[in-house]
C-alpha cells in the first residue's frame, strides 16, 4: 500500500472510531480537507459536507476547506453563490481556485470573463504538472458547456504532454464527435483501445461512431468485441441489431431484436425497431402480431395508426381508411396521423389535401427523408416542378444516396428545360449510376455501356435531353 493511502486509511479509521464512540472530533484543517475529499470520492457527499462545515467552524480561515466549500456550491450548481464565496478566500493563488471560478463563469454564460481568467492563469509561472492539470481540466469544463473548438485546442495541447490519459482521450473523442468530425473521433477511440484493448466503453463508443459514419461492418465487429467483454448487454445488442439493419442484413437484425425483446419485453423502443425491420422484410403478419402484443402491454395509444400503416403497405386502402377513421381525436395532430392522411389523400388523387397533410407532418418532423420524398412526388403530380426540385435537393443534402432521388431530380430539371441545372445534377452521378441511367433510357441492361467513358455517357444523356426522350422508359 502506498504511504499516502496508508495515511488516509488510518485517518478515516480514527475519524470513524471517534464518531462511533461519540467523542469530540478534532483535526487540523488539512486533515479535515483530506477526510472530506475521501468521502467525496466514495460518493458520500453528505458526510463530506458535514466534515467541511465542522472543519470551517474550527478553522474558519483555511483556504483548503473554503475551496472545498466552494466546490460543494459549484456541484450544487449554485454558481453565483460560489463566485461570491470564492471572493472571501484570502489566498487566491493556485489552479484549483481559478478552475472553480472558470466553471462558475462558464455556466453563467460569462464567457469573456472566463476567457480572461483562463488566459491570465496560463500567463502565470506554473510548473509543468500544474499547466497540464489546468489545461486538461479547463478542456473538460469547456466540453460541458458545448465549447468544443476550444476544448479540442486544450486537449490537443494536453496530449503533447501526456498522450496516455484515457479520460482526456475520451473527452477529445467526444468533442470531435460533437463537431461532426467522426473520423477524428474514431482515431481518438482507436488510441484509447491501443492503450486498453479490453475497454468495454471504448469498443461501444467506436462501434457507435463507425455506425454513424456508415461503416456498418466495422461497427458490427466493434459491438461483437464489446459483447465478448459483457455478454448479452442489451444496449449493445440493440445497437448491433440497428447496424445490421442499416447494413441491409435485416434477417439477422430481426433475430437480435427478437432476442432483445425476450430479454426486455418492457422496452417499448424495441417494438418500433422490430416493426420497421419486419416491414422491410414484408412480414406483415408478424407486424400485426407484434402490434397486438404492444397494445396488450402499453395500451391503445397510437395503435390504430400502426395497424393502418400495415394495411397501406399491403395496398389494402379501405382497411387502412377504416382504421384511420378510428384514430382518437387526441391523436389527430400527430406525425402518424398526418402521414396517414397524406397517403390516403394521395391515393384518392386529392393532391391539395395530401400536400397539406405532409406539410403539417414536416412541421412536426423537420428534415424527415420520407416526408420530403412524398412532397416531391405530390409536387410533380401537380406539375409544380420547381417546388419538387427544391424538395429533392433538400432530400439529397440530408441523404445523398436516397433511392432514385438524383434521377428524379434530373427528370425534373429536364422537364423544366434548363441545361445548366441538368448538368449540375448529372455531375453528382457516379459512373456506375450514369450507366444505370443509360440502361433505363434504352430499356436495356447495364452491360451495353461498360466501355463508355464518363464524357461519352454524359454526351449521350445530353443528346437524349435535347431529343426529349431522356426518361421515356422511366416511371417517376
Amino acid at each position: 500500500m502506498e504511504e499516502n493511502e496508508s495515511d488516509i486509511t488510518a485517518l478515516v479509521e480514527k475519524y470513524e472510531q471517534m464518531r462511533a464512540l461519540g467523542r469530540n472530533i478534532y483535526f487540523d484543517a488539512d486533515e479535515f480537507a483530506l477526510l472530506a475529499e475521501y468521502y467525496n470520492a466514495e460518493g458520500d457527499n453528505q458526510e463530506a459536507e458535514q466534515l467541511i462545515r465542522e472543519g470551517l467552524m474550527m478553522h474558519p480561515g483555511s483556504s483548503a476547506l473554503m475551496l472545498l466549500r466552494a466546490k460543494t456550491l459549484v456541484f450544487a450548481e449554485l454558481y453565483e453563490e460560489a463566485l461570491d464565496y470564492l471572493r472571501l478566500i484570502a489566498d487566491e493563488g493556485g489552479v484549483e481556485y481559478a478552475l472553480l471560478r472558470i466553471e462558475s463563469l462558464l455556466h453563467l454564460d460569462r464567457y469573456d470573463e472566463a476567457d480572461r481568467l483562463i488566459n491570465g492563469t496560463l500567463e502565470q509561472e506554473l510548473v509543468m504538472d500544474d499547466i497540464y492539470y489546468f489545461i486538461t481540466e479547463t478542456a473538460y469544463l469547456l466540453n460541458d458547456v458545448d465549447q468544443f473548438d476550444r476544448a479540442i485546442t486544450f486537449l490537443e495541447e494536453s496530449m503533447k504532454i501526456d498522450d496516455t490519459n484515457t479520460d482526456a482521450i475520451v473527452d477529445l473523442a467526444y468533442a470531435y464527435e460533437m463537431k461532426g468530425d467522426l473520423q477524428k473521433a474514431i482515431e481518438q477511440n482507436n488510441r484509447l483501445l491501443d492503450i486498453d484493448p479490453y475497454s468495454y466503453d471504448g469498443w461501444v463508443n467506436i462501434g457507435k461512431l463507425y455506425s454513424m459514419h456508415g461503416q456498418y461492418d466495422k461497427a458490427i465487429d466493434a459491438f461483437d468485441f464489446a459483447l465478448t467483454i459483457r455478454e448479452d448487454d442489451l444496449p449493445v445488442m440493440k445497437m448491433k441489431a440497428l447496424s445490421l439493419y442499416l447494413n441491409d442484413n435485416t434477417p439477422e437484425a430481426v433475430s437480435i431484436f427478437e432476442q432483445c425483446l425476450q430479454q426486455a419485453p418492457g422496452d417499448e423502443t424495441l417494438y418500433d425497431s422490430l416493426l420497421e425491420a419486419y416491414e422491410a422484410m414484408e412480414q406483415y403478419d408478424e407486424m400485426i402480431k407484434l402490434i397486438d402484443k404492444k397494445e396488450a402491454l402499453f395500451g391503445s395509444e397510437g395503435i390504430p395508426a400502426k395497424r393502418a400503416f400495415v394495411h397501406l403497405s399491403k395496398e389494402e386502402f379501405e382497411a387502412a381508411r377504416e382504421l384511420f377513421m378510428q384514430i382518437p381525436e387526441a391523436e389527430n395532430d400527430t406525425l402518424d396521423y398526418y402521414m396517414l392522411e397524406g397517403e390516403l389523400a394521395f391515393h384518392d388523387n386529392d393532391l391539395k389535401r395530401a400536400e397539406s397533410a405532409y406539410m403539417k407532418a414536416a412541421l412536426i418532423s423537420e428534415g424527415n427523408e420520407e416526408i420530403l420524398d412524398r412532397l416531391a412526388n405530390i409536387s410533380v403530380a401537380q406539375e409544380k416542378f420547381e417546388q419538387a426540385a427544391a424538395y429533392l435537393e433538400e432530400l439529397l443534402e440530408i441523404a445523398p444516396d436516397f433511392p432514385t432521388a438524383k434521377s428524379r431530380l434530373a427528370f425534373i430539371r429536364f422537364e423544366i428545360g434548363s441545361k445548366e441545372p441538368f448538368d449540375q445534377i448529372m455531375s453528382q452521378f457516379s459512373d456506375e449510376e450514369l450507366r444505370a441511367l443509360l440502361s433505363l433510357i434504352s430499356g436495356s441492361g447495364e452491360e451495353e455501356y461498360p466501355e463508355y467513358s464518363r464524357e461519352k455517357m454524359l454526351t449521350r444523356l445530353n443528346e437524349a435531353r435535347e431529343n426529349r426522350v431522356l426518361f421515356k422508359n422511366i416511371k417517376y
